[in-house]
Parts: C-alpha cells; sequence; structure tokens
C-alpha cells in the first residue's frame, strides 16, 4: 500500500514555527497525509502515536558542522545536551546518536546554502531529503543536487515540507510503499529504499518571512521587531516581482 507521509516539519516548539502539534496534524489530514514526522530544532517534541487520524513520526531536526540532519522515528529521545555540550556535533556523531535511539538519520536540504560543497559531507546518513518545500529560497537547484548526492551515496530520497506553519504542510512529502501503516513498516519501507519523494508546490518566500518574524517576536524587543518585519517586507516583495 502507499502512504503519504511528510518527513520534516515543525511545531511552535520551534523558536521560528507558528502552529502547534494539533494545527500541524489537522492540516496534514486536510493534505491528503497519512503520517507527518515532528521535527522541532534540536529537540524531540513528545507526540502521541496519532493525532487527527494522522500518524505521528517522533523525531528532531539537529544541527551539525555540517548542516542539519533529521533523526526520524526515535524509539527515545536523542541526548542532545550531551550532543552539544561542546557545541555543534559533528555530521557523525549526531547520526551515530540518532542510531543509537533507534532512529533513521536523514540529511535534510543538503544544498540549501549557496556554496555548499559536497565534500564537506564525510559521513553517510540513512537517507537524503531530495525534495524540501523551503530549499530553494537561496539555490534554485537544491533539490536537484541533492537527489544527484542520493544517487551518488546509493541511499533512499525522501521529502519533506519543512513546514513551519499549518499553511505549508504537505508541499512536499513522501510516498512510502508499506504492508501497513504503522512507525515500524514506514521505517523498514524507507530504509529499503521503498519511497519516492514528492513536491506540490514550493513554499512562498512570505511564509518564510512570517516564521522569522515569529522568531524575531520571541526574542523581544524594538530592534528585532523591527529586523523581522523588514524582512517580511523583503520576502513579500521576492514573491511579488520574482514568482
Amino acid at each position: 500500500m502507499t502512504f503519504n507521509a511528510d518527513l520534516h516539519l515543525h511545531t511552535d516548539a520551534s523558536s521560528d514555527a507558528l502552529s502547534d502539534l494539533a494545527e500541524q496534524a489537522a492540516a496534514a489530514k486536510t493534505a491528503g497525509l497519512d503520517a507527518m514526522a515532528v521535527t522541532d530544532h534540536n529537540l524531540c517534541t513528545p507526540v502521541p502515536r496519532e493525532l487527527c487520524g494522522v500518524l505521528l513520526i517522533p523525531g528532531c531536526e539537529v544541527s551539525t558542522t555540517q548542516g542539519h540532519v533529521l533523526g526520524l522515528f526515535l524509539e527515545e529521545p536523542l541526548k542532545l545536551e550531551t550532543l552539544r555540550q561542546s557545541g555543534l556535533p559533528t555530521g557523525a556523531t549526531a547520526v551515530a546518536e540518532i542510531r543509537r535511539r533507534g532512529g533513521i538519520a536523514v540529511l535534510a536540504h543538503p544544498y540549501e546554502k549557496p556554496g555548499t560543497d559536497p565534500a564537506a559531507f564525510d559521513f553517510r546518513p540513512d537517507a537524503v531529503e531530495t525534495v524540501n518545500a523551503r530549499a530553494t529560497f537561496k539555490v534554485k537547484d537544491a533539490n536537484e543536487r541533492a537527489a544527484v548526492l542520493a544517487k551518488a551515496w546509493d541511499l533512499p530520497a525522501v521529502g519533506g515540507s519543512d513546514a513551519h506553519a499549518h499553511q505549508e504542510v504537505g508541499n512536499a512529502y513522501t510516498r512510502v510503499e508499506a504492508e501497513k501503516l504503522t512507525l515500524e513498516a514506514l521505517k523498514r519501507a524507507i530504509l529499503a529504499g521503498a519511497c519516492e519523494p514528492a513536491l506540490r508546490r514550493e513554499t512562498s518566500h512570505l511564509r518564510k518571512g512570517l516564521s522569522q518574524f515569529a522568531r524575531r517576536k520571541r526574542q523581544g524587543g524594538a530592534k528585532n521587531l523591527a529586523i523581522g518585519a523588514a524582512y517580511v517586507a523583503y520576502c513579500a516583495g521576492l514573491d511579488l516581482f520574482r514568482p
């Protein structure tokens, strides 16, 4: 059977996200998703098994010295304080910790930033995120380059919206061929490569601006609010003049 899973999204537990877990799950249901992974920034947000009829995948997005790594299907929370006790961990360290906690490690939007050198990825995850609805904000061929990397490494390719608000959920997702809709079955299928990333639509620049405004607002202060508002206006202009 084919199940649709958004393998990368955030709740308002992340400083730059605007929608709570219930809102994200409801949006996933509306978008026709069967499952969604909650991957807050450097935080293992506790989730129930199911919400709004959507299977929830415990996860985390770990910042490393070599980019971001998603931990999916975590059986227990990552030891994030230990990981970050000397600053950002390496990619290899994050991958090892994710696997220790029963999860699978996914290299997230590897070419999101301009000038990324593929030689920097001197570790091997379990899969590569080759379709991310936000990855092309600065690098238009970021997803295509990620797909080349996944093929070179002979690793499964997956997709996720990287949603920071309910309006973004399901913009990108993964079609998974699994025998049933359970965490165990989806995990096995992805590791076996029985999956395919899909892009419904690229997230607008405005939505990126709004998530950054949320982060600035939480930091507080008139300066942060002004910077956040200016960035929202800039992003709205990008959508208007460079759709």
